[in-house]
């Protein structure tokens, strides 16, 4: 984890030395050709899940679109919008949620033996995966590395879904991703990189809780508070 924030900090401030330009079609168009495709690789794999690495590889986000022409008075959550970016925890979880679906649509390889993903269907609540606990003579630090693995976490953001895009079977990939984009512009994003933690309403910007607060603010008739950095 270290060494990939090391690398995209490295890239990413190659790009601004080299390139004059701060116009964000020219900085995006390199960002998403040299930065994102490292940051994504193999993510469902090692996607961090201590809170100080999701906030040391947001940050190289933070500050790249910060240098962008017209966006550096905007606060980070604002600016994704405007960007029409995910932040990057948002960006792993919809990864692990498009695996888990292949896994449940048997497009992609299932984990073998107790860490299977597999799912129930009601009339109630539609398509939803098995959630397992990890093994309780395992030590704190195995269990906290099998929560954040794709066959334990996976689960968890996948439910955390409407039940429509969870029933979605039977179509291909790219059907199902335009769905899920659809949703997820919905739920806010707002991940806590260092001065924005005061403002986060929820406990985390992990999909779930994100949707439990959005939930509530419902169920409450409450719009949320303003951001004013």
């Amino acid at each position: 984890m270290e060494e990939t924030t090391k690398k995209v900090k490295r890239i990413a401030g190659w790009i601004l030395r080299t390139y004059y330009s701060r116009e964000d079609e020219c900085l995006m168009t390199l960002w998403r050709a040299l930065v994102q495709p490292i940051l994504d690789y193999c993510s469902q794999l090692w996607s961090p899940y201590k809170a100080m690495d999701v906030q040391a590889l947001e940050s190289v986000q933070w500050s790249y679109t910060r240098q962008i022409r017209g966006m550096k008075d905007f606060s980070y959550w604002e600016r994704l919008k405007r960007l029409g970016l995910y932040s990057q925890q948002r960006r792993r979880e919809r990864y692990s949620i498009i695996y888990t679906w292949k896994i449940l649509e048997g497009n992609t390889p299932n984990p073998s033996n107790n860490n299977r993903v597999e799912a129930y269907t009601s009339e109630r609540t539609g398509r939803k995966c098995i959630r397992r606990a990890p093994p309780a003579q395992a030590s704190v630090k195995l269990k906290s590395l099998l929560s954040a693995s794709l066959p334990y976490s996976g689960p968890i953001i996948f439910n955390s879904l409407p039940k429509q895009i969870r029933g979605i079977t039977g179509c291909s990939v790219d059907k199902f991703k335009s769905n899920l984009d659809k949703y997820l512009r919905t739920v806010p994003d707002e991940p806590p990189v260092p001065g924005y933690t005061s403002f986060c309403r929820a406990p985390t910007n992990s999909l779930p809780d994100q949707v439990t607060l959005q939930f509530r603010d419902a169920v409450a008739g409450c719009s949320g508070r303003p951001l004013r950095l």
